[in-house]
């Protein structure tokens, strides 16, 4: 097998590294201990980023073979008569290893890969007989590592279990939930029939919950007419205002390239341009990651310029030593306020979170209740022969509606998020006017710079380090167990029941022929019964999710504020005492001091404006380059 050439880290990239190693140097030196822990936690992300991307589609379309030629392994069955049954998540490690996940969130156990097929895959005849086991053994999902290229700055492949009828199955309710998670999605079908209506209401919905999607057409090799195939699935996704690119691919094409190094042939697989699609959503996701470093390294080292400047006002200008004393007092005390369980983001939240409680109770009751009402009159207008169809009806409906109630809470998410952070940016901006050091006595050092406590809470446009982190974070939830950290958890869309063996039950007690009126209306009874059983459960579970959502919600967004608001305290404080401090030196001692404070002045806020660079240059850079 050819070696994966190494994928080197990025200029971007390396220079938010040393700014953050320098910060941190900084912060240490001034005893900031709490932005010490900040700026390593930012390290430590960067140093390990993650960008999942899920691999969807209906079953026999190819996406394991796919995957498989794309890493250049086999690492997911792909035999004729067996079918993907867990999830496989595919991750970077130095050699070939494997683990299995027992159950969401619980610690993998190591795992021979040899045995990595036999706990992933089931037969056909298996799957036609309906068997809904999760895994084998009570497996979930298995975890492989393996030295790729393509992995190495963070990519994680999940291989997913086929569908089958898209929203229609019940297991569209989990593939929702999983798009909501991920980074980014690879749906596969094949060039042996255009896409399905089925395909795509799913790759729409997937376009609402994973803004990156890209759609696979395999199995180019096989079929003549792939071309034509390709052209019309285009043109469905252009009529359903889907711009989505589509792939073609063959993946023996891809196998014979690798093997004999043939770079053309490489190309005529299509996998180059696969493969350009997950490194551009890789390079976003790590720029992300770099341009939220470089601004925590800018708002640290912002608090440092803020002390240093107040420290040399004090020693250039005696005569306002007290009346920088008063100032920064207040100041104190007005950080304190913010610290404080009454100050107004604190209010401000509680409010939108219980604004937030109320709006996704009645948007899932009012939701809910319509997909039953709507059952109810297709039992009472039907007759039994005709209700084989209501099986995949009230499945897509219901995971319709649980998706549209998944984006309510994203939005509800988005806007107690800004709501806070408006109010919390409010009182610092008026914390720092209290305190404002620019323009006194100066001679201009300071004018037009951004500094100290208004740097600090930064939180003006913090939609998308709180609210977008919130509801994406790394989580694949089912389907990819333990691929990365969940920060809300939402586990509305898990949960299926399988109401055709209820309906399919009731059928059998009565055929149509010998049944009579009151018959008939005992199998109304049942069926409505078996529907309301189904839609009961549903929203009681989705209920309970969806407030520990908004539970995890307001966590999230009071620790992190509070980490602000303590960090102006801690401010305000230094900021204090290096005025208080200025009072008890001597003539001497100030014109000592007061040349070693424009030395470090200076040092600190050519390092600050250095950061403040870095964030406008990733924030200015296009979608797609590499960070």
């Amino acid at each position: 097998m050819p070696a994966e050439p190494v994928t080197p880290p990025s200029r971007a990239t390396a220079a938010v590294r040393a700014l953050l190693d320098a910060a941190i140097g900084e912060m240490d030196r001034y005893d900031r201990a709490d932005l010490v822990a900040r700026l390593r936690a930012e390290r430590e992300r960067l140093d390990q980023p993650t960008c999942s991307v899920l691999v969807i589609g209906e079953f026999n379309k190819g996406k394991s073979s796919m995957v498989n030629a794309l890493l250049n392994a086999r690492v997911c069955a792909t035999d004729a008569d067996v079918a993907t049954a867990v999830p496989t998540v595919l991750r970077y490690a130095d050699e070939l290893c494997a683990a299995a996940h027992a159950s969401e969130g619980a610690e993998p156990e190591p795992l021979d890969p040899a045995e990595v097929e036999t706990l992933v895959s089931r037969t056909a005849a298996e799957r036609a007989a309906g068997t809904e086991r999760v895994g084998r053994a009570g497996v979930v999902s298995v975890e492989i590592g393996l030295p790729r290229g393509l992995l190495r700055d963070g990519l994680v492949l999940v291989d997913t279990p086929g569908m089958g009828g898209g929203l229609n199955s019940a297991h569209g309710a989990t593939t929702l939930r999983a798009l909501a998670g991920a980074d980014a999605v690879v749906f596969v079908t094949d060039a042996s029939q255009e896409l399905s209506a089925a395909e795509l209401e799913l790759l729409r919905r997937g376009t609402e919950l994973c803004g990156d999607v890209a759609v696979a057409v395999t199995k180019i090799d096989f079929y003549p007419e792939w071309r034509r195939i390709v052209d019309i699935d285009r043109g469905h996704l252009r009529r359903a205002g889907l711009d989505l690119p589509v792939l073609p691919l063959s993946a023996p094409i891809r196998h014979m390239a690798v093997r004999d190094g043939d770079r053309a042939l490489s190309a005529d697989s299509g996998f180059p341009h696969l493969a350009a699609f997950l490194r551009a959503t890789v390079a976003r996701i790590r720029r992300a990651a770099a341009a939220g470093a470089a601004a925590a390294a800018h708002s640290a080292l912002s608090q440092l310029v803020s002390e240093l400047a107040t420290a040399h006002e004090a020693l250039a200008d005696p005569a306002s030593r007290q009346e920088r004393i008063a100032q920064w007092t207040e100041a104190k005390q007005r950080a304190e306020q913010l610290r404080s369980a009454t100050s107004r983001w604190q209010v401000t939240l509680a409010d939108r979170i219980g604004d937030m409680s109320s709006a996704i109770d009645y948007d899932i009751t009012t939701r809910l209740r319509a997909v039953r009402r709507e059952a109810a009159e297709r039992l009472s207008s039907s007759e039994p022969r005709e209700w084989a169809e209501l099986e995949p009806w009230l499945y897509e409906r219901t995971n319709a509606s649980l998706a549209e109630h998944l984006k309510l809470i994203r939005d509800q998410a988005d806007q107690v998020a800004d709501d806070v952070a408006e109010k919390f940016g409010d009182a610092a901006w008026e914390l720092r006017v209290a305190a404002d050091v620019g323009g006194l006595g100066l001679q201009g050092t300071l004018a037009g710079e951004e500094i100290g406590l208004a740097a600090a809470a930064a939180t003006r446009a913090s939609r998308t380090d709180l609210a977008m982190g919130l509801v994406r974070g790394g989580s694949i939830g089912m389907v990819a167990a333990n691929a990365a950290g969940l920060i809300i958890g939402m586990h509305v869309l898990v949960f299926t029941l399988p109401i055709g063996v209820v309906l399919a039950g009731v059928l059998g007690k009565f055929t149509l022929r010998s049944a009579k009126t009151a018959q008939l209306r005992m199998v109304r009874v049942e069926a409505e019964r078996a529907v309301a059983v189904y839609l009961d459960e549903i929203e009681v579970r989705a209920r309970r999710d969806s407030r520990d959502a908004v539970r995890r919600v307001q966590q999230h967004l009071r620790e992190v504020f509070a980490e602000h608001a303590t960090e102006l305290h801690t401010a305000t404080a230094r900021n204090l005492e290096v005025v208080a401090r200025s009072v008890q030196q001597d003539e001497r001692g100030d014109r000592a001091e007061l040349g070693k404070t424009s030395a470090e002045l200076e040092r600190v806020r050519a390092l600050a404006t250095k950061a403040g660079a870095i964030v406008d240059q990733l924030l200015a850079q296009p979608l797609g380059q590499s960070a």
